[in-house]
């Protein structure tokens, strides 16, 4: 007979139904002041990029924000990392990681807008592991997903954004 692993530590997969709404956030900058991500406005359309300082996978992921037109976002729309809360990360690297100037203010408004640490993210928008992606259209979760590559995460954006894609981008989840 052969061996069946262990399923004890499994995580379920979200199927999306209900759709799950867009919540504010609570975290802190990079300076560990206190943020809000205004999340819940109708209209609006956020990516948030969940990752970390430590993650491989994550590398190609850290420009989003300053570019968010290469993952299908609109000039308006808004791109932010959400990494895990300052107790887990280091600000420094995060700011080296988000392109911050050396040696420069990492209260900088520009670098100030690209990233939240916030463990609370995490837990709202139920992500276990980085490089993970939620797409808000401002009424609640459009898209989410592992975030594979660039190109993906443009993919699954735009067919998110298609004029009635509805039920169909929040289709089957890539697992958690």
């Amino acid at each position: 007979m052969s061996h069946r692993p262990e399923l004890r530590d499994v995580v379920a997969v979200p199927t999306g139904a209900p759709r799950l709404p867009a919540s504010d956030v609570e975290g802190r900058d990079l300076t560990g002041h206190r943020r809000t991500l205004r999340l819940a406005s109708p209209g609006r359309w956020t990516l948030l990029l969940f990752l970390g300082s430590n993650c491989d996978g994550c590398l190609p992921f850290w420009t989003v924000p300053r570019t968010p037109t290469v993952c299908g976002l609109e000039p308006d729309d808004e791109a932010v990392v959400v990494t895990r809360g300052p107790d887990e990360e280091e600000p420094e690297a995060l700011a080296a990681m988000i392109g911050a100037p050396a040696g420069g203010d990492p209260a900088d408004a520009d670098v100030s807008q690209l990233l939240v640490m916030s463990a609370e993210a995490w837990r709202i928008y139920r992500v276990h592991g980085a490089p993970f992606f939620v797409l808000l259209d401002g009424a609640g979760v459009a898209t989410e997903g592992v975030a594979w590559s660039v190109e993906q995460l443009a993919a699954d954006v735009a067919r998110a954004r298609r004029p009635g894609a509805g039920e169909a981008a929040r289709g089957p989840r890539v697992g958690r």
